[in-house]
């Protein structure tokens, strides 16, 4: 049988034509889209990570007439070995990704004519919102969903205290593999000196926070959670003991759990005790 490269050539694309066109619609920045809830809610995923992740929980949250955006942040910083892999984002100064934080969340306020947004915010994500708060952003957030955030550093499950003194040592080295932005949400890494004095929480915004006793990233759990005495509207939920005999869930499967997408659209909606 005499090879038909251009036989081929047409299987491949028909196929890649078939594969797209199969593939469920992108549950983003779709400005088409007509909303039931007036206030648009923005994803905001880890380092090391990237949007797509969040596609079930989107999906859910769509499908309950909320109008889901969401960007690949930290997509640009290839000065690390990490940020040089393909299809994974989040890396850089945490200061810089705050900024871009900053920025698109100005985009889907423009974008949507709404005056707010509501933040679902995994691992890194969940770091840069609260910063982005405490630095007088709370006036544009409503909500804050976290899944699995770093709000308070994590330790690593202990090798923290082996990791820092390394990284201080050979700064360049560990920049250079991991990225700054992965160093400095390390417990105690000079970054914290740089927010403690900021505030945790901001009273004007309802916070739900989702953490996972199988989440062996953000160290211990209550790096997840959040003050309940500061003034703010504050529920932490444990993953295990809401949904008592299910899978346990690692701190990569959270995003795309389908148990947290419904503790995410419960966050959303539940009535609020102030």
């Amino acid at each position: 049988m005499r090879f038909d490269a251009a036989a081929l050539l047409a299987m491949i694309a028909t196929g890649a034509y078939l594969g797209v066109k199969g593939r469920p619609a992108s549950p983003y920045n779709d400005a088409s889209f007509t909303p039931r809830h007036p206030t648009p809610v923005l994803y905001v995923h880890g380092a090391a990570s990237a949007l797509a992740g969040f596609n079930p929980n989107a999906r859910l949250l769509r499908q309950h007439g909320y109008w889901t955006w969401g960007y690949n942040y930290g997509a640009t910083d290839i000065a690390s070995i990490a940020g040089r892999i393909p299809g994974i984002n989040g890396f850089g100064e945490l200061d810089s990704l705050v900024d871009e934080l900053s920025t698109n969340i100005d985009h889907v306020k423009d974008a949507t004519g709404a005056p707010h947004v509501d933040i679902v915010a995994h691992s890194q994500g969940g770091l840069l919102t609260r910063i982005y708060i405490a630095r007088g952003g709370g006036a544009n957030i409503r909500r804050v969903v976290g899944i699995g955030a770093n709000f308070h550093g994590t330790d690593l499950r202990g090798r923290a205290e082996k990791i820092l003194p390394l990284a201080e040592r050979l700064p360049s080295l560990a920049s250079r593999v991991a990225g700054p932005g992965a160093l400095q949400q390390i417990a105690g890494s000079p970054f914290w000196e740089t927010v403690a004095d900021l505030p945790v929480v901001d009273p004007g915004v309802v916070y739900t926070t989702i953490y996972s006793p199988a989440d062996h990233v953000v160290t211990p759990n209550s790096a997840s959670m959040l003050p309940t005495d500061a003034g703010a509207d504050v529920v932490n939920i444990n993953l295990a003991e809401k949904y008592p005999g299910a899978a346990r869930v690692s701190h990569a499967r959270m995003p795309g759990d389908p148990y947290v997408a419904q503790l995410t659209l419960w966050g959303l909606e539940r009535e609020s005790t102030h």
